[in-house]
């Protein structure tokens, strides 16, 4: 790839917000500069970044550092991009008002709103024949009461819209729930009540399975409809904590031929383009793949396409700085991908056959850690990687000490 005359402007400074660094930088050895109010070492030490100070990221602060990064880049073009579910809106309401030598794969604010609420995703999946849990949605807006599931106990409760409960996890609230009686049911509505949430939480049917049995697809869609991208990921290992529960933290890549079609099929015609990232779970009892949430953005974990052989932004950089159509991609390189050591990922690998899987990535060198770049080594950043990996312990023991057959 000839080298574009472009700076990329990430909103978030985390592990997320290095891995589009990273990735930009094997793309086209561009630095990129990172607008967060508290980025993490690994970018605060980068050689391949720059940071740009933003005292919160909302819609004001958001079009502040926009602007500025396009007026100091005059001459060159601005791809600006965020892995922050709740900064998502604030680029989508920048639509139209963007400065002109600055492009995003932010999908319209449209397409977020009819995707990235839970209830209209799960709304929509039925509309095209794709399998989901059973869910019964509940408003806890007002005060009315709130009638008894139908669902059968055990139960996972979870908000509707992620980005609109941000706050209430800085409160204590967990990001899911799973739940064994209508009493706690009961009990969570009442506290997110008293708390002042008003959204809408969903009731699922409880699909049993650990970690392993989530799965992930991440796709590009271009402005024309196309998608130019399918790449395909297995959970080996989630994060446990309350604020990140859900996220991978060990991924193994893989050709998922049934979910790439799936996924065509649920965006066909949605006026959808950039990044999505859809999250199913693999229902051990008959082997369905169960669509749980898309997101609009291309993840947190999104180093783990370039793991499986495809750096994700080079499409975005074909279509939007050189004006190109990106090539159609269906990634097939089994790797792995993790943030977590060794000897931990392995206290948690009960399944012999992904044990196995696991110890020939490690074998044959197909093994990724976004953090660790051969090209960004300074000694203070590497020893903050190093002490953020070893934390991982400390983590795992508080919040998942043992390895549960329910992921919860």
């Amino acid at each position: 790839m000839a080298l574009p005359d472009f700076v990329p402007l990430i909103l978030g400074g985390d592990i997320g917000a290095y891995a589009l660094g990273r990735e930009f930088h094997e793309a086209c050895g561009v630095r990129s500069i990172c607008a967060s109010q508290g980025p993490i070492d690994a970018i605060t030490k980068s050689r391949i970044f720059e940071c740009a100070s933003v005292s919160r990221l909302d819609d004001a602060e958001v079009e502040r550092v926009v602007r500025e990064t396009a007026a100091a880049h005059a001459d060159e073009k601005v791809l600006l991009i965020t892995n922050l579910e709740s900064v998502v809106g604030c680029v989508c309401r920048l639509e139209g008002r963007l400065p002109e030598n600055v492009v995003t794969p932010t999908p319209s604010l449209e397409s977020v709103e009819a995707l990235a609420h839970k209830d209209r995703f799960i709304r929509l999946c039925c509309e095209r024949n794709l399998p989901t849990p059973a869910t019964e949605i509940v408003d806890l807006s007002g005060g009315t009461a709130i009638l008894p599931s139908k669902i059968a106990f055990p139960v996972v409760a979870k908000p509707s819209f992620s980005a609109e409960y941000a706050p209430f996890i800085a409160q204590g609230f967990r990001k899911a729930y799973l739940m064994h009686s209508q009493a706690q049911l009961d009990e969570l509505w009442k506290k997110l009540r008293s708390a002042g949430f008003a959204g809408t939480f969903l009731v699922q049917e409880f699909v049993p399975g650990d970690d392993t049995m989530n799965e992930t697809v991440t796709v590009y869609v271009t402005r024309s409809g196309r998608i130019s991208l399918l790449s395909g990921a297995r959970t080996i290992l989630n994060d446990h904590s309350p604020s990140l529960m859900g996220n991978s933290v060990a991924m193994l890549t893989q050709e998922v031929p049934e979910l790439y079609d799936q996924v065509s099929r649920l965006l066909e015609g949605m006026d959808y383009h950039g990044y999505a990232c859809v999250d199913v779970k693999r229902d051990p009892r008959d082997g369905r793949a169960l669509f749980l949430e898309i997101n609009p953005r291309v993840g947190r974990n999104s180093y783990y396409v370039s793991a499986a052989g495809e750096n994700p932004m080079g499409h975005c950089i074909e279509e939007l700085v050189f004006g190109r159509e990106p090539k159609e991609v269906r990634t097939s390189r089994e790797a792995l991908y993790t943030l977590v050591p060794r000897g931990l990922l392995r206290r948690y690998l009960t399944d012999e056959s992904l044990r196995k899987r696991v110890e020939n990535a490690y074998r044959a060198g197909l093994v990724f850690d976004p953090q660790r770049y051969a090209h960004d080594k300074g000694a203070s950043r590497m020893l903050s990687v190093s002490l953020t990996e070893l934390n991982q312990y400390r983590k795992f023991a508080k919040y998942y000490p043992e390895q549960s057959s329910s992921s919860f």
